[in-house]
């Protein structure tokens, strides 16, 4: 990943919170980890990505999050179902404005969502991983990504 292309998906994740709950977050500098376990949160939307590059995107977000973005678009039911939506929505979202940018053999899957933190996810053997935090309304969530060319 260069540069360019992690400020992609720091614009991308921007233009979401700022586009879907006219409030928008504040997107940190994308730092690079060993241990992805540490950056998960309550609930995680997973997108393989194959094609030209292939690898991983997540993104992870706590409960306290999540339903405050669903109240922020409208939706006041808050039960789990709801939350692993739409953590499997924003991951895909943001994953999808990326393949505007890499071309349509960037494919991505259906999103795979987790619930609960973990300490034995792994992702593909790709040799840089970012995390890129976000804060909205005083919550934590981060971006992952594992991707290479």
């Amino acid at each position: 990943m260069n540069d360019d292309n992690l400020k992609m998906f720091v614009e991308g994740t921007s233009h979401y919170f700022e586009t879907v709950t006219q409030k928008p977050a504040v997107i940190g500098a994308p730092f690079l980890i060993k241990d992805i376990n540490k950056y998960l949160s309550d609930y995680t939307g997973v997108i393989g990505i194959s094609g030209n590059y292939k690898g991983s995107v997540f993104f992870t977000a706590p409960q306290s999050m999540l339903r405050q973005l669903l109240a922020a678009i409208g939706i006041l039911e808050s039960g789990e179902d709801k939350m692993m939506d739409l953590v499997g929505e924003v991951s895909n979202t943001v994953s999808g404005n990326a393949r505007r940018t890499f071309g349509d053999q960037f494919m991505l899957s259906t999103p795979i969502v987790l619930k609960g933190k973990s300490d034995s996810v792994k992702v593909s053997k790709v040799e840089e991983v970012y995390v890129i935090p976000i804060v909205w309304r005083q919550h934590q969530a981060n971006l992952i990504i594992s991707l290479e060319e």
